[in-house]
């Protein structure tokens, strides 16, 4: 069996209901991912893409599944 890939994870997370977008105000988004822990996460303009987890990868898992749900993708874009 093959790891799930951070994509993977990320659809995961949004069909399990685990990220609630809390604020989105302009390009200001704020959100939470739950699981084991809590996580805050979101964009800001001027600071970006952020999240307060501990992994080692960025973007990580949670900011997948935000960005999946708050951005939009032009056609033939991957």
């Amino acid at each position: 069996m093959s790891a799930e890939t951070i994509e993977q994870k990320a659809v995961r997370y949004l069909g399990e209901g685990r990220l609630t977008v809390r604020t989105r105000q302009g390009h200001v988004v704020e959100a939470v991912c739950s699981g084991g822990a809590e996580y805050a996460l979101g964009h800001e303009s001027d600071a970006g893409w952020w999240c307060d987890c501990p992994a080692r990868v960025v973007p990580c898992a949670h900011l997948i599944a935000l960005q999946l749900v708050t951005t939009k993708r032009r056609a033939g874009e991957e």
